[in-house]
């Protein structure tokens, strides 16, 4: 049978309160000398006596957990396989919580088709959302929470500046990925997007490429953003086509611009040769790819530690401020977009 606190304070001959002082590290008007609290872990010690961290996190009022709820629709995320977004995205999140003594927990109902059923069943003392969409559902599933919740990909005021979010700078990202080509030589640039798959920071991508081609001086036409459908039909069908249509193409995301680059050398076109290509995000999944993937670089783990951190600061009752921070984005040049054979072996 496991020792408990009275036990320890019974063989150290002083109060249970005395016991909780010591070996819970507690600031408290109690004063134990030097003598006393070595008597009482000793005995501690002997007893095999361990703190019960989840009843005295209980007592406070506090799990010293925080979770990580999936945006509405999604699926679950793969750690392992495919673009490394979510993974590089927790590791960030776990660093930041970490930092502060605090678990980071998935369970099912927060990566499910209900979050409601376990964002409020009192095991999290704040939540940490990403790639979100401002629905009609996803603002009733905020409203019902009752802990702090920091948002990843949003910006403060879609959400009526209610809450706390982080998102990166996609203006200037795509601004960078633009330059990156118009320096290459290139001036038929198209922006490749999958609709069905997008959420607000794609669309604000989408957003940006128009702005920036006109920036640099160069057209954009209806047809140069090509939506590629779930079955990748339209996408094969652009690909047949002999000389194509645009000489680079931006892609949303790394998963289709990796897709993109197999496809068109299934369709007989080089990669960067005939078709250069960028992606976004830029995790280590960018290296996979043959040739290597150029990628604009969200900064996903900044992101992540960020939002723990912020988190933390609404848990403490402190209100972070300003509401909403913007990351800058950078720009990791691979084999995608240049034509050396050296760069293929980046």
């Amino acid at each position: 049978m496991a020792s408990t606190l009275k036990d320890v304070a019974a063989a150290a001959n002083v109060t249970p309160t005395v016991v909780s002082h010591v070996l819970n590290k507690k600031t408290s008007t109690v004063r134990v000398s030097e003598a006393t609290a070595e008597r009482v872990r000793n005995a501690a010690s002997e007893l095999g006596y361990r703190v019960n961290v989840l009843a005295r996190n209980f007592r406070g009022r506090q799990t010293k957990t925080i979770g990580v709820l999936n945006g509405q629709g999604l699926v679950r995320p793969q750690f392992a396989h495919g673009p490394r977004y979510f993974a590089t995205l927790m590791d960030g999140i776990v660093s930041g919580a970490f930092e502060h003594g605090i678990s980071v927990t998935l369970c099912p109902q927060l990566l499910g088709e209900h979050p409601e059923d376990g964002i409020n069943d009192g095991r999290f003392d704040g939540l940490i959302l990403y790639s979100i969409t401002p629905s009609e559902q996803t603002l009733k599933v905020l409203d019902q929470c009752s802990v702090p919740i920091v948002i990843i990909h949003a910006h403060a005021r879609d959400f009526g500046d209610k809450y706390v979010t982080l998102i990166a700078d996609n203006s200037q990202g795509i601004g960078l990925a633009i330059d990156h080509l118009v320096s290459l030589g290139h001036v038929k640039i198209g922006f490749m997007i999958e609709r069905d798959a997008s959420n607000v920071e794609s669309e604000e991508r989408l957003q940006a490429y128009v702005f920036h081609m006109a920036r640099v001086g160069l057209e954009c036409r209806e047809r140069d953003v090509i939506d590629i459908d779930q079955g990748r039909k339209n996408l094969s069908e652009y690909l047949r086509e002999k000389p194509l249509q645009h000489s680079a193409l931006i892609v949303h995301a790394d998963g289709l611009a990796s897709e993109l680059i197999m496809a068109a050398q299934f369709h007989g076109h080089s990669v960067p040769a005939d078709l250069a290509i960028i992606g976004f995000d830029s995790t280590d999944f960018c290296n996979e790819s043959r040739p290597t993937l150029t990628s604009v670089s969200q900064p996903l783990f900044e992101l992540g530690g960020l939002a723990a951190r912020q988190l933390m600061k609404l848990v403490s009752g402190e209100k972070p401020d300003p509401l909403e921070l913007v990351l800058p984005c950078s720009l990791d040049v691979r084999g995608s977009t240049m034509t050396s054979p050296l760069e293929y072996c980046r």
